[in-house]
């Protein structure tokens, strides 16, 4: 990144102040109306249309440039620095003086509101991974907004898109856009981009931003199968059939595992670019460690895939011991039997990946305590909010929630000993992320790839 760009960057992001909590649904909006209602004729908010629990979507437009960029905010409800990171992109471009970048933004302040409420009661914190846990939800693949959208694959039509789809897919179709910024991020680990393209200075641009913010790198394999690995800690965010055809390879069932395309396919049409952030809530320096260990990667892989397994089947045994006792209305109880169905693909991916190759101490950690606590965290959380909401008059599925509750308990130990994390301040978060949009739409207007 040349000294100018670092500058132009920071000029536009500007500072961000002390931020304590990711904002709730109901307080973006409340912001963006006072935003519209300060500067009337350069925000203007519209309505996409309606989630499925009847919440508006909706769409706040700034600048009148040449072409348009999308930020998309909470495509994953459990991943809420993108909601801080459009408010504070908002407040800096809606002023009069600053520059647009020669762009009309459109930000999608939440695609997934319902979704979003489900985790709002962590928001404000404590911030602690098992505190986080608690309150989790993440909708299955067929109920995440962002990858419902319809693309074909081997001849087949893959893809029903959801209302929160049908509005982006509107607005996609209106703006066919130059750039769009979908904001994530992963709970513990290091920070990593999926891009579409760019070039090895883009790439070096967007990681030198996470060591600036003394953010830890990705080094290990992407979550999105089949995925070039661009530079460390940038990889190519691929199209719906790409990842398809490596999940079946590995014997998965691609549609059940990813649910349909994603914004990627939608917009190809339109020649669009891709950004997708993915900064960790919580760090520590093991992720990093490349000390060779006396393990072979495909040891610790095997191990993980035996460690989803057993955790796949003892929650599996806890919904078989209250069959027909739960109501089946429960969002918990859809995303949980989703995790189930999707555990075997995952252990076959792990093993897919195994190389006899020695495993780094930092593979190791990961491996143990992103992926395997990451999953016992989501997926404990979310049984234990479907219990405890179904428990009522049932016996049985008191009996159960407490019987699991000591399981639970104990994988919670497990992080709360071996692997806390640091949290990382939301305002440093959100300053990368801010940080990694702007120069990404710099590059867009500047005509060099994305």
């Amino acid at each position: 990144m040349s000294q100018g760009d670092v500058m132009g960057v920071a000029e536009v992001v500007g500072r961000v102040g002390r931020i304590d909590a990711f904002p709730t649904v109901d307080e973006l909006y409340a912001f963006a109306d006072r935003l519209a209602a300060a500067h009337p004729g350069r925000v203007r908010i519209s309505e996409l249309g309606r989630s499925r629990g009847g919440t508006p979507i909706r769409a706040v437009r700034v600048g009148s440039g040449g072409h348009d960029i999308l930020v998309f905010g909470n495509p994953h409800p459990n991943e809420p620095i993108g909601l801080a990171t459009i408010r504070h992109l908002l407040g800096r471009l809606a002023a009069p003086e600053h520059d647009c970048l020669g762009a009309t933004w459109h930000f999608v302040l939440c695609v997934d509101p319902d979704g979003t409420r489900l985790n709002e009661e962590w928001y404000a914190g404590p911030h602690t991974r098992t505190a986080v846990a608690r309150h989790f939800y993440r909708p299955p693949a067929a109920e995440q907004p962002e990858w419902c959208f319809p693309t074909t694959w081997r001849g087949r039509r893959v893809g029903v898109p959801l209302p929160e789809t049908e509005a982006l897919m509107a607005l996609i179709d209106r703006t066919r856009p130059a750039l769009i910024a979908s904001l994530h991020n992963a709970e513990f680990g290091g920070g990593f981009f999926y891009t579409t393209g760019g070039d090895p200075g883009y790439w070096a641009a967007l990681t030198e931003l996470l060591a600036a913010a003394e953010l830890p790198l990705h080094r290990g394999e992407p979550d999105s199968p089949g995925a070039r690995v661009w530079a460390p800690g940038v990889f190519e965010l691929p199209p719906f059939g790409q990842m398809a055809e490596v999940l079946a390879a590995a014997g998965v069932e691609p549609v059940a595992a990813l649910g349909g395309g994603g914004s990627r396919d939608y917009s190809a049409r339109f020649g669009s670019a891709l950004l997708v952030s993915e900064l960790p809530l919580w760090i520590d320096p093991r992720v990093a460690d490349r000390t060779p260990a006396d393990r072979s990667l495909a040891d610790v892989l095997a191990a993980t895939a035996a460690d989803y397994r057993e955790t796949g089947a003892i929650v599996g045994a806890v919904l078989h011991r209250v069959a027909g006792e739960l109501s089946g209305r429960s969002p918990f109880e859809r995303a949980v039997r989703a995790v189930l169905g999707n555990i075997p693909g995952l252990a076959a991916a792990k093993e897919a990946l195994g190389r006899e190759r020695p495993a780094t101490l930092g593979e190791i950690f990961v491996e143990k305590y992103v992926w395997t606590g990451m999953l016992r965290l989501r997926v404990g959380g979310m049984l234990s909010r479907l219990l405890a909401a179904e428990a009522g008059d049932s016996p049985r599925i008191a009996a159960e929630r407490d019987r699991f509750a000591a399981v639970f308990a104990e994988w919670c130990a497990a992080i709360d000993s071996g692997a806390p994390g640091f949290r990382v301040p939301i305002d440093r978060l959100v300053a990368v992320q801010a940080a990694a949009v702007v120069l990404a739409a710099g590059r867009v207007r500047a005509g060099l790839p994305v």
